[in-house]
């Protein structure tokens, strides 16, 4: 995607959607967290007042850069060609969340923050579209679009992390997304 797409495709939407991976190598992907799954994610991480029905885990992104370079590197150019955050991009450190909603599955509106003190603020949400068969239902809506946002297998989504969004409940099938969060200083 280049620099005018970007900026063409953010007058529209709050979201930068973009494709990055085919079939085969979502298998590959998700075959690889599946063997580097650090832990299921605590109960405490889930976003205040909202429910969240699915399997989420926590992976470590380290073993999975070979892999995942493409989708990081465009996340990284989205933020520089588009938002223009002050972000940390410590991959080494940085955990992902692995998300699976099978039939009922959903997230009700949240934003993406952190809920302890931190020196650091979430910035940008980025998330990978894993999905290895179709699906129905399970639909991400941001606030203010009247439509849904298309986010395909191998696809990419990237938006600010304090854009309230949700993901309405998978009807069939399952839907799987891996999450990072691009983190840096306050807000000023």
């Amino acid at each position: 995607m280049n620099n005018e797409q970007l900026q063409q495709h953010n007058k529209k939407s709050n979201c930068i959607i973009f494709p990055c991976f085919d079939h085969e190598q979502v298998k590959v992907i998700n075959k690889k967290i599946k063997e580097n799954i650090f832990r299921d994610e605590p109960k405490s991480d889930v976003a205040y007042d909202t429910v969240k029905i699915g399997k989420f885990s926590q992976v470590p992104c380290t073993p999975l850069m070979d892999l995942l370079h493409p989708w990081l590197y465009k996340c990284q150019h989205a933020n520089r060609e588009v938002f223009g955050y002050d972000i940390h991009w410590h991959f080494h450190l940085d955990i992902l969340n692995y998300n699976v909603y099978g039939t009922g599955g959903k997230y009700d509106w949240h934003i993406d923050s952190d809920t302890e003190t931190t020196p650091i603020d979430m910035k940008l949400t980025c998330m990978l579209n894993l999905s290895e068969e179709s699906y129905e239902g399970g639909e991400f809506y941001a606030i203010g679009q009247k439509k849904r946002t298309e986010f395909n297998s191998g696809g990419a989504l990237v938006f600010n992390s304090l854009l309230p969004h949700k993901v309405t409940p998978v009807t069939k099938g399952e839907r799987v997304t891996l999450t990072y969060w691009a983190t840096g200083p306050p807000w000023r």
